[in-house]
């Protein structure tokens, strides 16, 4: 194999494994720096640790979140990695009727 043709192969895949790998970890990145720049009081938020919580405060670079009622914590803005996702209408919550067999019948 030519040396161009071996140098062209290695720049091929540079550039397929920055189009698979890095492009999409640097969108993700900007994703959850926009999400830390738009928090605002009343937000439920997760943040790195798997807490979830509400926004009490937000003050320059920390916030102030609520776990639990009267239980507010104090994290750096940097740590909150996501929204919370909203919750599902309650459905009915009775059980399923139970499907009688053939044992009950007897």
């Amino acid at each position: 194999m030519p040396p161009e043709l071996q140098l062209l192969v290695i720049v091929l895949a540079l550039v397929g494994f920055w189009a698979i790998v890095m492009r999409p970890a640097r969108v993700q990145q900007r994703r959850v720096a926009q999400l830390q720049e738009e928090v605002v009081v009343g937000d439920e938020v997760i943040i790195s640790a798997g807490i979830f919580g509400t926004i009490d405060a937000v003050e320059g670079d920390t916030v102030r979140l609520e776990i639990a009622p009267g239980t507010v914590i104090t994290v750096a803005r940097q740590v909150v990695v996501r929204r919370a996702p909203e919750p599902e209408p309650d459905r009915d919550q009775q059980a399923p009727p139970e499907q009688k067999t053939e044992e009950d019948e007897e």
